[in-house]
């Protein structure tokens, strides 16, 4: 089996999230056929806190404003 390489990550939810309310972080790992396709989640910028729960990661922004979330792949691109 030859290593396949992810390319992208798409199709990010949520784009707009209520302050107090919990938010599944979901995105589309492209091609849909990758080797390693397991998402990880981190907070770059704003005020939110992300958990992670065995059906995936959730954020749950504490105030308004803008939140950066860093979506990678480990090990997704062939070296």
């Amino acid at each position: 089996m030859s290593f396949i390489s992810v390319t992208d990550i798409i199709n990010f939810q949520p784009l707009q999230a209520i302050v107090g309310q919990e938010y599944k972080l979901e995105g589309t790992v492209v091609p849909t056929n990758a080797t390693n396709k397991i998402i990880v989640w981190s907070l770059v910028e704003g005020g939110a806190s992300i958990s992670i729960k065995p059906d995936g990661a959730y954020i749950k922004p504490n105030f308004t404003g803008t939140i950066t979330v860093r979506a990678m792949i480990i090990n997704g691109k062939e070296a």
